[in-house]
């Protein structure tokens, strides 16, 4: 990609952040945090899932159709048993697009119909359960594809860093990344201390969480360092959907 082209990008990316599009006054008594896994991989499930079923918590897993039972890049993706004992663990399966593209490089009709191919998927295996929530794949928003997937879905998150608190946009939810090589147990227990005493709601977002992690993952004792000190900062740790009828939010 060109130079021209990626100035290009990330000023479209800006713009979507910045035009607020489905603003909603949270109302949450208490912090929350959240946990979501991009893509996912198995450690993902294995140990992220597992780690937040012991504590009594649960998590968003954002989807892909595409990566069902698949090994990429010498890493193991979920299978269909990964996902059934997700939804019956009380976890949120989100949406991250079937095939894992950029918004920005689709038209309209082709963005839908690959989402479509997602639900569709989900609907074969589980009947009536419903993706509320949207990831974008890689952090791409758009200003026309955040317009056309929030009125598909109650919020979409991006990766856009920062805490949601006060007044927030549903159409460009923020998050911060869970990368073992982006932050430290320090750095992480001042960012959820953050959240804690200005009352936001803190989503995080990871890849898979194994020892040792991928560049877009975390180890297993950073995870669990992140959802002890939420838990001791007196956070509600719920998954994106749920959040949102605490911050007051009804569709």
């Amino acid at each position: 990609m060109s130079i021209i082209a990626r100035i290009l990008d990330r000023v479209r990316r800006e713009i979507a952040l910045a035009v607020r599009t489905r603003t909603v006054r949270m109302r949450n008594l208490r912090p929350i945090v959240s946990f979501s896994f991009d893509d996912f991989p198995k450690s993902a499930v294995t140990n992220g899932a597992r780690l937040l079923e012991r504590h009594g918590v649960a998590g968003t897993f954002y989807y892909c159709c595409s990566f069902n039972g698949r090994t990429v890049d010498e890493m193991d993706y979920y299978n269909i048993d990964d996902l059934r004992r997700l939804v019956s663990n009380g976890h949120e399966l989100g949406c991250h697009t079937a095939s894992h593209i950029l918004a920005s490089r689709y038209s309209r009709m082709d963005l839908l119909r690959d989402i479509e191919e997602n639900a569709t998927y989900l609907r074969a295996q589980f009947g009536d359960v419903r993706m509320t929530t949207f990831a974008f794949p890689f952090g791409d928003i758009t200003l026309a594809s955040k317009i056309l997937l929030q009125q598909r879905f109650a919020a979409c998150r991006t990766t856009a860093p920062g805490l949601n608190r006060g007044s927030v946009d549903l159409g460009a939810l923020k998050a911060q990344r869970l990368y073992s090589t982006a932050i430290n147990p320090e750095g992480l227990t001042s960012l959820i201390k953050a959240a804690a005493a200005s009352n936001a709601w803190l989503i995080f977002y990871t890849h898979d969480v194994d020892e040792p992690p991928t560049m877009y993952g975390c180890t297993p004792g950073l995870f669990e360092a992140a959802l002890e000190t939420a838990l001791a900062e007196h956070c509600a740790i719920l998954p994106v959907r749920t959040a949102l009828g605490m911050i007051g939010f009804r569709q």
